[in-house]
């Protein structure tokens, strides 16, 4: 009896809290008030992320509260670290868990689908932050953006008879989100796009297409093969280009398929605008697979958007 009332009562605490609040990149930090000089002097830079978009970009956005500022919705944030010096070791929440040498880590401590952290920290900033912590950050916002994509958005994955008769017909599956509408659906000419407006002056464009080559699989004949893509199927875009000089490119593998992630920048010149791009280009010996999200968000973060990309690829399998 006292088992079926404690997990009653477990089942109402946790019924009764809220989800978790804030931007989806949101880091909150609490510390003790001894490392604020350490926190002013760039203690938190190895943390501090950037990603190249049309212009460096920073992935997290932090919020600070000492220790005794940490009460009410502050403690309902989506991603917490306490960052504390260990005289302060009493501010550390007694549920966190050893997660890696020098990390604590807890989830859903004070709201639903919330991750916090812990380091102590040398206020004289002679020990580095862990190296893993970074990682774990990243890792949190990609939680949080996935929980986000997929949750409230209430996404279909391929179990949904909307996208039962889609993707399969050319021989992939991938969970598009319900939120993307499919803009175009040519599956003889193994293309497909779908597109998500977030607001009136943003324009997400994922596109799928599949495509057998006369060519030799390098970076730069996967960034032309993008290239011409945007040139035969999005609107208005015959004059569309890759900018070179603003793109990077790093081997990547999805599905047991060897490619290259590239991210960078397209422009066209025809109508004066521009805009970031994420692709995935695979080869699967007879065919190259290219996964792309465009963005178009002028004067607005690109980031968000690109890692929006990334996580819908990473649902990619070849039926």
């Amino acid at each position: 009896m006292r088992r079926i009332f404690f997990a009653a009562a477990l089942l109402l605490v946790l019924s009764c809290r809220q989800e978790s609040l804030g931007p989806l990149n949101g880091i909150l930090v609490v510390y003790s008030p001894i490392l604020s000089d350490y926190i002013d002097q760039g203690g938190l830079d190895e943390i501090k992320l950037v990603v190249e978009t049309v212009d460096p970009e920073q992935v997290f956005s932090f919020a600070f509260a000492e220790t005794q500022e940490f009460t009410g919705m502050l403690k309902e944030r989506r991603v917490v670290l306490f960052l504390l010096s260990e005289q302060d070791a009493e501010w550390m929440p007694g549920e966190l868990q050893e997660l890696n040498p020098g990390i604590l880590s807890g989830n859903d401590l004070w709201a639903l689908n919330q991750q916090v952290f812990g380091v102590f920290v040398d206020p004289s900033g002679e020990e580095s932050l862990p190296e893993d912590l970074p990682a774990l950050l990243l890792d949190a916002y990609n939680n949080q953006l996935r929980a986000y994509l997929y949750k409230s958005f209430v996404s279909t994955s391929m179990t949904s008879e909307a996208r039962m008769d889609s993707l399969g017909e050319i021989g992939i599956s991938m969970d598009i989100p319900k939120s993307y509408n499919t803009h175009r659906w040519l599956p003889l000419e193994g293309f497909a796009q779908y597109q998500r407006q977030p607001d009136d002056e943003c324009l997400l464009i994922l596109s799928i297409n599949i495509l057998r080559p006369d060519a030799e699989f390098t970076m730069e004949n996967a960034i032309l093969a993008r290239e011409a893509m945007a040139r035969t199927y999005f609107f208005d875009a015959e004059a569309d280009s890759v900018d070179r000089a603003r793109t990077t490119g790093t081997p990547f593998s999805s599905g047991g398929f060897q490619g290259w992630e590239i991210t960078g920048v397209w422009r066209n010149p025809e109508f004066l605008n521009a805009g970031a791009f994420t692709s995935r280009v695979l080869d699967t010996g007879e065919e190259w697979y290219i996964l792309d999200m465009e963005v178009y968000n002028p004067g607005y973060a690109k980031e968000p958007y690109l890692r929006e990309g990334w996580i819908i690829m990473d649902t990619f399998r070849k039926e």
